[in-house]
């Protein structure tokens, strides 16, 4: 059974999180043997999901081991050859051992409970000693126990525990299991790497209550909520970040060394909290703040800089966490964020129509052939319109009839919509064409570098080229391809080639320097059309666009045309679309994990002008 093919979008997601991130070198745990134990079922199933994921993603042949009691999920994949379920003492060798602690886990706080844990610890780390070469724990912000207010408390840092508390059982709990794996990475060289989260947040997720619970329970039924107005700040952290992390212990953080992981903007007071949640939900949420003398103690504010500084990067943003956490509670239409490009979504969806139609006239007129491509080919077909956080449109053509359309489209489009090529823009260095709104403003955070391209919103346009018939000849056309890709992208962003192979990058950034971006694009181009003169070419690439790495496909995928009906027109789709957009998303009729549902584009400069009320016209 495929990770892909569980039930329920939420444990979808939170099972795919760590094949999640983009350019991370997966093939460093190729054939590694992971072992996972814990006292959390829940956390100890969902780290065994996520590395099998990797491996039904990236084909990466993990040996995935789960120590001890398995779960109703974990049973469904003991069938698999990459994973197993064994008792404890069982193990004899590993790589990496996952100990997912009390993380993931509510505690009552007894002595026997403290006993039972810690005396699970120890055998534990026995056996990690003896077989493992790095061990990575799960643990939680309950550590710090309470800290005076304004504090952001540090890795190597303390809470204030009194003696008198009754929660402090728990912090020792907790204090007591990282202090046994520390004392065998001091007495027997144990590799270690602990992480700490903050408060647990996932939608769908068998994590402890907290006080958000309330909090999300009641916005998501437009119910009334009242909370103490603390004045402390508390640091949160998405259950898909933890394993995003887990990633990077693997064999990115240093060993013996504390690590707090807290998501994106996620320190927050409650105040701040019930503002933001207001701001999403405005319609749902009634949440009265009332004063109180002694703070309540839910957490503590936590400091990352450790983690950020050794290369990781939080993936959620506490605005996305919230917007799941409450819409995984209201019902069981598809996840989506509704904030999306400061709330103009659906007007950058009008435009985008209003392109596509006016596109659609300049060919028809003038008889070029053409696809709905990429991600609107496949929101034509999955969605019956654009995917709905889709925030680009885009056309294919072949070569013939891509020049054949740049011939005349600058003629046809109406006043204040330009074309955009290399060509027509000497600011511009994309290898494929675009139409801008001249009096827009659609930049993301490298585009807007540059002032004097025009940075309008935008409609893409791609030309797909014939390639060798043999395999062999379509590697290296690729090769080549992303070669001079290379080249031209990071001379015109003035950055150092890195495709993680050290000899490759070597000479691109050398041969960078040496050729003109101008000769660079000639070069690009002859090698886009290097087979154009094989007239029984039986294959095409995508040479332009980001599907290059896909390799060939055969030609006769786009030899004929059929109509799809979006809004009321018709436009063209290849006939075999089905066999097309497998060759570009695998199983494309399945939707990516809820929490990926983001945008194409992350735009930092947004002005729609006077197209923020654009309708368009049939």
């Amino acid at each position: 059974m495929n990770i892909s093919e569980l039930s329920g979008e939420y444990v979808r997601d939170y099972a795919l999180a760590m094949t999640g991130i983009e350019d991370f070198p997966y093939e460093k745990l190729t054939g590694k043997v992971i072992a996972v134990d814990g006292e959390s079922v829940f956390m100890k199933t969902a780290v065994c999901l996520n590395l099998l994921a990797l491996n039904d993603d990236k084909d990466i042949s993990i040996k995935v081991v789960m120590i001890g009691e398995g779960s109703e999920i974990s049973d469904k994949f003991t069938d698999r050859e990459d994973f197993s379920i064994v008792p404890h003492g069982s193990i004899k060798r590993c790589d990496f051992i996952i100990y997912t602690g009390v993380c993931g886990m509510e505690l009552s706080g007894t002595s026997a409970e403290y006993c039972r844990i810690t005396h699970n610890a120890s055998r534990t780390a026995s056996a990690a000693a003896d077989c493992c070469g790095r061990f990575i724990l799960l643990s939680d912000y309950r550590i710090y126990a309470k800290t005076e207010r304004g504090v952001v408390i540090s890795e190597n840092e303390d809470g204030f525990i009194p003696f008198a508390d009754n929660g402090n059982m728990v912090q020792m709990t907790v204090a007591a299991v990282e202090a046994i794996f520390s004392s065998y990475a001091k007495q027997f060289g144990l590799k270690t790497v602990i992480l700490r989260s903050g408060i647990l947040l996932g939608a769908g997720a068998e994590i402890p209550k907290n006080f958000t619970d309330e909090i999300f329970d009641a916005v998501s039924k437009g119910e009334s909520i009242s909370l103490p107005n603390s004045r402390n700040k508390y640091s949160f952290t998405y259950l898909n970040d933890v394993f995003y992390a887990l990633l990077h212990a693997l064999f990115v953080f240093r060993e013996n060394r504390i690590y707090n992981i807290v998501s994106k903007n996620a320190t927050l007071s409650i105040g701040m909290l019930s503002s933001l949640i207001y701001d999403i939900f405005p319609d749902l949420t009634n949440i009265e703040l009332l004063p109180c003398e002694d703070d309540p103690h839910y957490g503590v504010a936590m400091n990352d800089a450790m983690a950020v500084n050794a290369g990781y990067e939080p993936q959620f943003d506490m605005s996305e966490a919230i917007q799941l956490c409450i819409k995984s509670r209201q019902s069981d239409e598809p996840f989506g964020y509704g904030d999306s490009h400061e709330g103009k979504m659906v007007d950058i969806q009008d435009v985008l129509f209003g392109y596509l139609l006016e596109v659609d006239r300049i060919c028809r007129k003038h008889n070029i052939k053409y696809f709905l491509g990429g991600g609107t080919l496949l929101g034509a077909v999955r969605h019956g319109g654009f995917i709905p956080w889709d925030d680009d449109a885009d056309i294919m053509m072949l070569r013939e009839d891509y020049d054949k359309f740049l011939a005349v489209a600058q003629s046809e489009l109406p006043k204040g919509l330009t074309l955009q090529t290399s060509k027509t823009d000497k600011y511009c260095h994309y290898p494929f064409a675009k139409i801008r709104i001249d009096s827009t403003m659609f930049a993301t955070k490298y585009s807007k570098t540059h002032e004097g391209m025009n940075n309008g919103m935008a409609f893409d346009i791609f030309a797909h080229d014939k390639t060798a018939d043999s395999h062999i000849g379509q590697t290296l056309h690729v090769q080549f391809t992303l070669l001079i890709r290379s080249m031209i992208f990071n001379k015109w962003n003035k950055r150092k080639i890195d495709n993680k192979k050290k000899f490759q990058s070597f000479v691109a950034n050398i041969l960078k320097v040496i050729f003109p971006i101008r000769l660079s694009e000639w070069i690009q181009y002859k090698i886009f059309k290097m087979f154009k003169h094989n007239k029984n070419a039986k294959y095409l690439y995508d040479g332009m666009g980001r599907n290059v790495r896909n390799g060939a496909f055969p030609k006769y995928y786009l030899d004929e045309v059929i109509y799809v009906n979006i809004n009321g027109h018709d436009f063209p789709i290849p006939k075999e679309y089905d066999k097309y957009l497998t060759y570009l998303y695998g199983d494309y009729k399945q939707l990516p994990p809820a929490s990926r549902r983001r945008t194409s584009h992350s735009i930092v400069q947004l002005d729609m002008s006077e197209y923020s009320e654009f309708t368009p016209k049939l």
